[in-house]
């Protein structure tokens, strides 16, 4: 017959019980799962990682990674789990559970940096008893056990496409280089255009943003440009010499934030075609449409020479002695429009380099080139040798029509037996056109052959003084047509 307890006898088999439980020694945890999902992870890499594997979790900066934890304890204790990452990035959740969430920082050292991640898995909580003798008991029997994870946080490089190398006429106003970037991380990017180191030749460059059509969103960039001088040009101006190099170099970069992806570009800027040592153009003179023949260069008509100043007689003289004879005002402004008709004779606007200290020699010998700039006010110092800008040919391809020195131009009155005097005035200090064409007054012509010394020379005496000081004025050169 079994006999029932009283409360008394009760009492002290539950005590005994519990002391004989108290006695017994307590097991640690033991884990079950550990494991690592990677919500970003490298393309190499698997989503789900197993700890103590050989791969590991990547994410980008700012990315997740989730971590399963489960342990068991034998003796049935309630499990803490402790989450550390040593003051690097987050943890989704505060509460000691066994599964959590940690976001990597937004900016790491580098493009590649490794963090350690900790849980710390105990069978007491005893954070969570006030008395400090308590507390101290309840260490003395906790077991724990700790599972480290090492996960890496990367920032992908951007990738930069750009031209490594590239040919611009000098006959192009400006140069323009378009630059694509891609950030795989989808981090706002900064382009950066300047010229290499010691590098002359071209102005500033400026930029400007290369936007989606439809998304309008930036997807590159595009730097402008303005050569100042060719490839391989050879720069003379009151005796000094300066070589600019064979090509240019631009330094471009693009940066996601932590560092530059760079290149270097390489700009050639030859002319085309090549400028001729002289000669002679055949044209067609607009009012009459008879062919003529005019100087590609004014006097000497020498590549590389600079132009002669020279009085009306001495420029009739010397015209004479070539077979020649001095052009006339029609003829010298035919040659400059060419057949578009242009405003200068040449193929570049003065106004598209306006906010520059000078121009070089891109435009015309006028006021703001190089030789002015570094000749100052003295005219005959500021002149350019024949060919010095290449592109002040107009289409014709007669040169130096406007800018370096007035030229003298001569017209036939047959009514009045008269030769009406003009120059041309567009030089190196007066930014004129191709119609910048002013009257020097007439000549009175007694008959013969202007072209003739003997008649010259009569007829240079036959002036008065006031005259011959108009007709003999400095600073005025010319070029002859037939």
């Amino acid at each position: 017959m079994i006999r029932s307890l009283t409360p008394l006898s009760l009492l002290v088999f539950l005590n005994a019980c519990s002391l004989l439980h108290d006695e017994l020694p307590n097991e640690s945890p033991t884990l079950q799962i550990s494991q690592s999902i990677c919500q970003s992870p490298a393309m190499t890499h698997p989503d789900t990682i197993v700890n103590g594997s050989d791969t590991f979790c990547q994410v980008r900066r700012g990315g997740e990674i989730r971590f399963l934890v489960r342990a068991a304890d034998e003796d049935d204790d309630p499990l803490v789990y402790r989450w550390n990452a040593f003051g690097a990035g987050s943890f989704r959740d505060s509460l000691a559970i066994g599964e959590n969430s940690w976001f990597a920082p937004e900016s790491i050292t580098g493009f590649s940096e490794q963090f350690i991640i900790q849980v710390v898995i105990s069978d007491r909580d005893c954070n969570t008893i006030s008395d400090p003798n308590d507390r101290q008991a309840c260490i003395d029997v906790a077991e724990e056990i700790m599972e480290t994870f090492r996960v890496e946080v990367i920032q992908r490089r951007p990738t930069y496409s750009v031209v490594a190398d590239t040919t611009v006429f000098f006959s192009e106003p400006i140069i323009r280089i378009d630059g694509f970037g891609n950030d795989p991380d989808g981090d706002p990017l900064e382009y950066r255009w300047q010229h290499a180191e010691g590098e002359t030749g071209l102005s500033r460059i400026a930029q400007e943003a290369l936007r989606d059509d439809e998304t309008f969103e930036q997807i590159g960039s595009r730097a402008i440009a303005i050569a100042l001088y060719p490839s391989n040009y050879l720069l003379r101006v009151n005796g000094e010499e300066t070589l600019f190099p064979a090509s240019y170099r631009i330094n471009t970069s693009v940066n996601d934030g932590e560092g530059p992806v760079e290149r270097e570009i390489t700009v050639q800027i030859p002319v085309e075609p090549l400028l001729p040592e002289g000669g002679m153009v055949q044209l067609t003179e607009p009012t009459t449409g008879l062919d003529f023949e005019i100087d590609v260069y004014e006097y000497p008509n020498s590549k590389g020479q600079i132009p002669l100043e020279a009085t009306l007689f001495e420029a009739i003289s010397f015209c004479g002695a070539q077979g020649k004879r001095l052009c006339s005002p029609i003829e010298s402004q035919a040659a400059c429009e060419g057949d578009r008709p242009l405003t200068y004779s040449s193929t570049d606007d003065p106004l598209a380099y306006a906010g520059l200290e000078h121009f070089g020699v891109r435009f015309c010998n006028s006021p703001k080139s190089v030789f002015a700039f570094l000749g100052g006010s003295d005219l005959s110092a500021s002149l350019a040798p024949s060919g010095s800008f290449p592109n002040c040919g107009g289409t014709t391809g007669v040169f130096d029509l406007t800018g370096n020195i007035g030229e003298w131009t001569v017209l036939s009155n047959d009514s009045t037996s008269e030769l009406e005097i003009s120059i041309m005035v567009s030089d190196v200090t007066f930014d004129g056109g191709c119609t910048s064409i002013v009257s020097a007054g007439t000549l009175p012509f007694a008959g013969g052959d202007i072209y003739d010394p003997a008649v010259l020379q009569q007829q240079r005496e036959s002036l008065d003084v006031i005259k011959l000081q108009t007709l003999e004025q400095g600073l005025i050169g010319f070029r002859c047509c037939r």
